[in-house]
Protein backbone atom coordinates (compact mmCIF):
# COMPACT_ATOMS: atom_id res chain seq x y z
CA UNK A 1 0.00 0.00 0.00
CA UNK A 2 1.06 3.56 -0.58
CA UNK A 3 2.27 5.77 2.29
CA UNK A 4 0.96 9.06 3.62
CA UNK A 5 -1.54 10.65 1.21
CA UNK A 6 -0.83 13.77 -0.82
CA UNK A 7 -3.89 15.98 -1.13
CA UNK A 8 -5.29 15.97 -4.66
CA UNK A 9 -7.89 17.81 -6.71
CA UNK A 10 -10.07 14.97 -8.03
CA UNK A 11 -12.83 14.80 -10.63
CA UNK A 12 -15.40 12.05 -10.07
CA UNK A 13 -16.55 11.35 -13.61
CA UNK A 14 -19.68 9.23 -13.68
CA UNK A 15 -22.63 8.15 -15.80
CA UNK A 16 -25.44 10.58 -16.43
CA UNK A 17 -28.39 9.03 -14.56
CA UNK A 18 -32.07 9.91 -15.00
CA UNK A 19 -34.27 10.19 -11.92
CA UNK A 20 -36.43 7.30 -13.12
CA UNK A 21 -33.47 5.05 -14.01
CA UNK A 22 -33.45 1.35 -13.01
CA UNK A 23 -31.73 0.27 -9.77
CA UNK A 24 -28.41 -0.69 -11.38
CA UNK A 25 -28.04 2.82 -12.81
CA UNK A 26 -29.24 4.64 -9.68
CA UNK A 27 -26.57 2.75 -7.75
CA UNK A 28 -24.02 4.84 -9.65
CA UNK A 29 -25.12 7.91 -7.70
CA UNK A 30 -24.73 6.04 -4.41
CA UNK A 31 -21.22 5.05 -5.42
CA UNK A 32 -20.34 8.62 -6.41
CA UNK A 33 -21.63 10.01 -3.11
CA UNK A 34 -19.80 7.44 -0.98
CA UNK A 35 -16.50 7.78 -2.83
CA UNK A 36 -16.69 11.56 -2.82
CA UNK A 37 -17.34 11.75 0.92
CA UNK A 38 -14.57 9.26 1.68
CA UNK A 39 -12.04 11.12 -0.47
CA UNK A 40 -12.96 14.43 1.18
CA UNK A 41 -12.45 12.85 4.62
CA UNK A 42 -8.96 11.94 3.40
CA UNK A 43 -8.32 15.60 2.67
CA UNK A 44 -8.80 15.67 -1.11
CA UNK A 45 -10.95 18.22 -2.91
CA UNK A 46 -13.57 16.54 -5.03
CA UNK A 47 -15.90 17.59 -7.82
CA UNK A 48 -18.45 15.24 -9.43
CA UNK A 49 -19.53 15.57 -13.04
CA UNK A 50 -21.84 13.36 -15.15
CA UNK A 51 -20.68 12.25 -18.58
CA UNK A 52 -23.41 12.19 -21.23
CA UNK A 53 -21.25 11.27 -24.21
CA UNK A 54 -19.85 14.61 -25.37
CA UNK A 55 -16.09 14.04 -25.50
CA UNK A 56 -15.37 17.53 -26.84
CA UNK A 57 -17.20 19.12 -23.92
CA UNK A 58 -15.40 16.82 -21.47
CA UNK A 59 -12.01 17.70 -22.97
CA UNK A 60 -12.70 21.41 -22.58
CA UNK A 61 -13.85 20.92 -18.98
CA UNK A 62 -10.77 18.88 -18.04
CA UNK A 63 -8.39 21.33 -19.65
CA UNK A 64 -9.84 24.29 -17.78
CA UNK A 65 -10.10 23.02 -14.20
CA UNK A 66 -6.67 21.83 -13.06
CA UNK A 67 -7.56 18.36 -11.81
CA UNK A 68 -4.78 16.08 -10.56
CA UNK A 69 -6.66 12.99 -11.64
CA UNK A 70 -9.94 11.69 -12.98
CA UNK A 71 -11.65 9.06 -10.83
CA UNK A 72 -13.32 7.19 -13.67
CA UNK A 73 -16.74 5.86 -12.62
CA UNK A 74 -18.29 5.78 -16.10
CA UNK A 75 -19.77 2.27 -16.31
CA UNK A 76 -21.92 2.47 -19.42
CA UNK A 77 -21.42 4.35 -22.67
CA UNK A 78 -23.45 2.63 -25.40
CA UNK A 79 -23.11 -0.44 -23.19
CA UNK A 80 -19.53 -1.38 -22.37
CA UNK A 81 -18.17 -1.30 -25.92
CA UNK A 82 -16.98 2.33 -25.83
CA UNK A 83 -15.80 2.72 -22.25
CA UNK A 84 -12.21 2.78 -23.50
CA UNK A 85 -12.79 6.25 -24.94
CA UNK A 86 -12.56 7.85 -21.46
CA UNK A 87 -8.98 6.67 -20.77
CA UNK A 88 -8.06 7.40 -24.39
CA UNK A 89 -9.16 11.00 -23.93
CA UNK A 90 -7.40 11.31 -20.57
CA UNK A 91 -4.21 9.91 -22.10
CA UNK A 92 -4.42 12.36 -24.99
CA UNK A 93 -4.85 15.30 -22.61
CA UNK A 94 -2.21 14.09 -20.16
CA UNK A 95 -4.54 13.42 -17.22
CA UNK A 96 -4.07 10.64 -14.70
CA UNK A 97 -7.13 8.40 -14.35
CA UNK A 98 -8.15 5.55 -12.09
CA UNK A 99 -9.06 2.03 -13.09
CA UNK A 100 -8.73 0.21 -16.39
CA UNK A 101 -6.68 1.55 -19.27
CA UNK A 102 -7.96 1.82 -22.83
CA UNK A 103 -6.63 -1.62 -23.78
CA UNK A 104 -8.23 -3.48 -20.89
CA UNK A 105 -11.58 -1.71 -21.24
CA UNK A 106 -11.70 -2.32 -25.00
CA UNK A 107 -10.75 -5.99 -24.78
CA UNK A 108 -13.13 -6.85 -21.92
CA UNK A 109 -15.98 -4.56 -23.01
CA UNK A 110 -16.78 -6.84 -25.94
CA UNK A 111 -17.66 -10.14 -24.25
CA UNK A 112 -17.30 -12.20 -27.43
CA UNK A 113 -13.88 -10.74 -28.18
CA UNK A 114 -12.87 -11.45 -24.58
CA UNK A 115 -13.99 -15.08 -24.87
CA UNK A 116 -12.02 -15.53 -28.08
CA UNK A 117 -8.91 -14.16 -26.41
CA UNK A 118 -9.44 -16.39 -23.38
CA UNK A 119 -9.73 -19.42 -25.66
CA UNK A 120 -6.56 -18.46 -27.58
CA UNK A 121 -4.70 -18.12 -24.27
CA UNK A 122 -5.92 -21.57 -23.13
CA UNK A 123 -7.85 -20.03 -20.24
CA UNK A 124 -11.06 -22.07 -19.85
CA UNK A 125 -14.32 -20.33 -20.71
CA UNK A 126 -17.72 -21.87 -21.53
CA UNK A 127 -18.30 -22.91 -25.15
CA UNK A 128 -20.49 -20.49 -27.08
CA UNK A 129 -22.41 -20.42 -30.31
CA UNK A 130 -20.22 -18.68 -32.86
CA UNK A 131 -20.52 -18.18 -36.59
CA UNK A 132 -23.55 -18.82 -38.77
CA UNK A 133 -23.33 -22.54 -39.56
CA UNK A 134 -26.00 -24.49 -37.58
CA UNK A 135 -24.39 -27.78 -38.60
CA UNK A 136 -21.64 -26.98 -36.08
CA UNK A 137 -24.04 -26.47 -33.18
CA UNK A 138 -25.18 -30.04 -32.56
CA UNK A 139 -23.29 -30.33 -29.26
CA UNK A 140 -25.51 -27.59 -27.78
CA UNK A 141 -28.78 -29.46 -28.39
CA UNK A 142 -30.23 -30.90 -25.19
CA UNK A 143 -27.73 -29.00 -23.03
CA UNK A 144 -28.51 -26.16 -20.63
CA UNK A 145 -27.57 -22.86 -22.22
CA UNK A 146 -27.65 -19.23 -21.13
CA UNK A 147 -28.26 -16.11 -23.19
CA UNK A 148 -26.65 -12.92 -21.93
CA UNK A 149 -25.64 -9.46 -23.19
CA UNK A 150 -22.47 -9.07 -25.24
CA UNK A 151 -21.76 -5.57 -23.96
CA UNK A 152 -23.53 -4.90 -20.66
CA UNK A 153 -22.46 -5.15 -17.02
CA UNK A 154 -24.31 -5.48 -13.68
CA UNK A 155 -26.27 -8.60 -14.78
CA UNK A 156 -28.46 -6.42 -16.99
CA UNK A 157 -30.74 -8.64 -19.09
CA UNK A 158 -30.05 -11.84 -17.14
CA UNK A 159 -33.24 -13.42 -15.72
CA UNK A 160 -34.39 -16.96 -14.92
CA UNK A 161 -35.66 -17.43 -18.47
CA UNK A 162 -32.16 -16.68 -19.74
CA UNK A 163 -31.29 -20.30 -18.91
CA UNK A 164 -32.93 -22.77 -21.30
CA UNK A 165 -32.62 -26.02 -23.26
CA UNK A 166 -33.13 -26.40 -27.02
CA UNK A 167 -34.34 -29.81 -28.19
CA UNK A 168 -33.93 -29.22 -31.93
CA UNK A 169 -31.64 -27.35 -34.29
CA UNK A 170 -34.61 -25.20 -35.27
CA UNK A 171 -35.13 -24.05 -31.68
CA UNK A 172 -31.42 -23.30 -31.39
CA UNK A 173 -31.39 -21.26 -34.61
CA UNK A 174 -34.40 -19.27 -33.40
CA UNK A 175 -32.80 -18.58 -30.02
CA UNK A 176 -29.51 -17.58 -31.61
CA UNK A 177 -31.17 -15.22 -34.10
CA UNK A 178 -33.18 -13.58 -31.33
CA UNK A 179 -30.04 -13.19 -29.21
CA UNK A 180 -28.12 -11.68 -32.13
CA UNK A 181 -30.93 -9.18 -32.77
CA UNK A 182 -30.77 -8.00 -29.14
CA UNK A 183 -26.95 -7.84 -28.92
CA UNK A 184 -26.76 -10.97 -26.83
CA UNK A 185 -24.85 -14.24 -27.05
CA UNK A 186 -25.59 -17.87 -26.25
CA UNK A 187 -23.11 -19.97 -24.28
CA UNK A 188 -23.13 -23.28 -22.45
CA UNK A 189 -24.44 -22.94 -18.89
CA UNK A 190 -21.96 -24.30 -16.37
CA UNK A 191 -23.79 -26.16 -13.63
CA UNK A 192 -21.93 -25.69 -10.38
CA UNK A 193 -20.49 -23.08 -8.04
CA UNK A 194 -19.90 -19.41 -8.78
CA UNK A 195 -16.90 -17.36 -7.61
CA UNK A 196 -15.81 -13.72 -7.79
CA UNK A 197 -12.12 -12.86 -7.66
CA UNK A 198 -11.31 -9.21 -6.96
CA UNK A 199 -7.89 -7.81 -7.84
CA UNK A 200 -6.23 -4.53 -6.92
CA UNK A 201 -3.18 -3.15 -8.70
CA UNK A 202 -0.26 -2.82 -6.28
CA UNK A 203 2.81 -1.18 -7.81
CA UNK A 204 1.56 -2.37 -11.18
CA UNK A 205 1.09 -6.02 -10.17
CA UNK A 206 -2.20 -7.76 -9.32
CA UNK A 207 -2.95 -8.15 -5.65
CA UNK A 208 -5.51 -10.94 -5.47
CA UNK A 209 -7.99 -10.43 -2.67
CA UNK A 210 -9.84 -13.16 -0.74
CA UNK A 211 -12.09 -15.13 -3.10
CA UNK A 212 -15.85 -14.92 -2.68
CA UNK A 213 -18.32 -17.68 -3.49
CA UNK A 214 -21.90 -16.75 -4.33
CA UNK A 215 -24.02 -19.32 -2.51
CA UNK A 216 -27.57 -20.07 -3.65
CA UNK A 217 -29.46 -20.82 -0.45
CA UNK A 218 -32.68 -22.91 -0.51
CA UNK A 219 -33.26 -22.35 -4.23
CA UNK A 220 -36.27 -24.43 -5.32
CA UNK A 221 -35.80 -27.24 -7.82
CA UNK A 222 -35.78 -25.86 -11.34
CA UNK A 223 -34.83 -22.30 -10.41
CA UNK A 224 -31.51 -21.49 -12.14
CA UNK A 225 -28.69 -20.79 -9.73
CA UNK A 226 -27.46 -17.58 -11.31
CA UNK A 227 -26.48 -14.12 -10.12
CA UNK A 228 -29.04 -12.45 -12.33
CA UNK A 229 -30.58 -8.99 -12.24
CA UNK A 230 -32.98 -9.85 -9.42
CA UNK A 231 -30.22 -11.28 -7.22
CA UNK A 232 -28.22 -8.08 -7.59
CA UNK A 233 -30.81 -5.33 -7.60
CA UNK A 234 -34.39 -6.31 -6.64
CA UNK A 235 -34.33 -6.29 -2.84
CA UNK A 236 -37.82 -7.78 -2.42
CA UNK A 237 -37.06 -10.76 -4.68
CA UNK A 238 -36.35 -14.33 -3.54
CA UNK A 239 -33.00 -14.33 -5.35
CA UNK A 240 -31.78 -11.14 -3.62
CA UNK A 241 -32.39 -12.60 -0.17
CA UNK A 242 -31.10 -16.08 -0.93
CA UNK A 243 -27.93 -15.36 -2.92
CA UNK A 244 -25.26 -14.93 -0.27
CA UNK A 245 -21.59 -13.99 -0.57
CA UNK A 246 -19.21 -16.19 1.44
CA UNK A 247 -15.44 -16.12 1.81
CA UNK A 248 -15.15 -19.39 3.73
CA UNK A 249 -15.04 -22.02 0.96
CA UNK A 250 -11.72 -21.11 -0.66
CA UNK A 251 -10.14 -20.41 2.72
CA UNK A 252 -10.93 -24.03 3.58
CA UNK A 253 -9.79 -25.40 0.21
CA UNK A 254 -6.18 -24.38 -0.55
CA UNK A 255 -6.09 -26.33 -3.81
CA UNK A 256 -9.16 -24.59 -5.22
CA UNK A 257 -7.92 -21.23 -3.94
CA UNK A 258 -4.57 -21.71 -5.71
CA UNK A 259 -6.23 -22.79 -8.96
CA UNK A 260 -8.60 -19.83 -9.06
CA UNK A 261 -5.85 -17.34 -8.18
CA UNK A 262 -3.70 -18.64 -11.02
CA UNK A 263 -6.54 -18.15 -13.49
CA UNK A 264 -7.30 -14.65 -12.20
CA UNK A 265 -3.64 -13.70 -12.50
CA UNK A 266 -3.56 -15.02 -16.08
CA UNK A 267 -6.64 -12.93 -16.92
CA UNK A 268 -5.02 -9.82 -15.47
CA UNK A 269 -2.00 -10.19 -17.73
CA UNK A 270 -3.94 -11.32 -20.81
CA UNK A 271 -6.17 -8.25 -20.80
CA UNK A 272 -3.46 -5.80 -19.72
CA UNK A 273 -5.49 -5.00 -16.60
CA UNK A 274 -4.76 -2.05 -14.36
CA UNK A 275 -6.30 -0.28 -11.40
CA UNK A 276 -8.83 -2.80 -10.11
CA UNK A 277 -10.79 -5.65 -11.67
CA UNK A 278 -12.97 -8.66 -10.93
CA UNK A 279 -13.03 -12.08 -12.58
CA UNK A 280 -16.28 -14.08 -12.43
CA UNK A 281 -16.02 -17.86 -12.73
CA UNK A 282 -18.05 -21.01 -12.33
CA UNK A 283 -16.65 -24.36 -11.22
CA UNK A 284 -18.36 -27.52 -12.47
CA UNK A 285 -18.99 -30.78 -10.63
CA UNK A 286 -15.58 -32.09 -11.75
CA UNK A 287 -13.84 -29.15 -10.14
CA UNK A 288 -12.98 -27.51 -13.46
CA UNK A 289 -13.20 -23.68 -13.50
CA UNK A 290 -14.54 -21.58 -16.39
CA UNK A 291 -14.13 -17.82 -16.70
CA UNK A 292 -17.48 -16.15 -17.37
CA UNK A 293 -16.11 -12.65 -17.80
CA UNK A 294 -13.52 -10.12 -16.69
CA UNK A 295 -14.89 -6.85 -15.32
CA UNK A 296 -12.76 -3.74 -15.32
CA UNK A 297 -13.67 -0.97 -12.86
CA UNK A 298 -16.25 -3.03 -10.94
CA UNK A 299 -18.52 -1.22 -8.50
CA UNK A 300 -16.69 0.03 -5.40
CA UNK A 301 -19.66 1.26 -3.39
CA UNK A 302 -19.41 0.37 0.28
CA UNK A 303 -21.74 -2.63 -0.05
CA UNK A 304 -20.10 -3.99 -3.21
CA UNK A 305 -18.44 -7.37 -3.56
CA UNK A 306 -15.10 -5.73 -4.33
CA UNK A 307 -15.09 -3.74 -1.10
CA UNK A 308 -16.25 -6.82 0.82
CA UNK A 309 -13.16 -8.65 -0.48
CA UNK A 310 -10.99 -5.70 0.55
CA UNK A 311 -12.49 -5.83 4.05
CA UNK A 312 -11.59 -9.52 4.25
CA UNK A 313 -8.02 -8.43 3.46
CA UNK A 314 -8.17 -5.98 6.37
CA UNK A 315 -8.48 -2.82 4.25
CA UNK A 316 -10.87 -0.04 5.22
CA UNK A 317 -12.87 1.85 2.62
CA UNK A 318 -10.65 4.88 2.95
CA UNK A 319 -7.50 2.77 2.60
CA UNK A 320 -8.78 1.23 -0.62
CA UNK A 321 -9.61 4.60 -2.17
CA UNK A 322 -6.32 6.14 -1.05
CA UNK A 323 -4.47 3.19 -2.53
CA UNK A 324 -6.28 3.59 -5.86
CA UNK A 325 -5.38 7.29 -5.90
CA UNK A 326 -1.77 6.60 -4.94
CA UNK A 327 -1.41 3.88 -7.55
CA UNK A 328 -2.81 6.21 -10.19
CA UNK A 329 -0.55 9.13 -9.34
CA UNK A 330 2.55 6.94 -9.33
CA UNK A 331 1.90 5.80 -12.88
CA UNK A 332 0.89 2.18 -12.17
CA UNK A 333 -2.74 2.43 -13.27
Amino acid sequence: MWGLPVKRHILLLHDSVASDAPPDELDTLVQVSQIGQALERLGHTVQARPFAGDLVDLAAFLSGNGFDLVFNLVETFHGSRFLHTIPLLCDRLGFNFTGGNANSLYLTGDKLLAKRLLRLAAIPTPDWIDGNDPSLWSSFIGERLIVKPKDEEASVGIVDDSVFICRTVGELIERREDAHMHHMMVERFIEGREFNISMLSDHGKPRILPIAEMEFIDYPVGKPKIVGYEAKWIEESFAYGHTIRSFASCQNSPELDHKLRDIARSCWHLFDCSGYARVDLRVDSEGDPYVLEVNMNPCIAQDSGFIAACAQEGLSYGQVLEHIVGETMHGNS
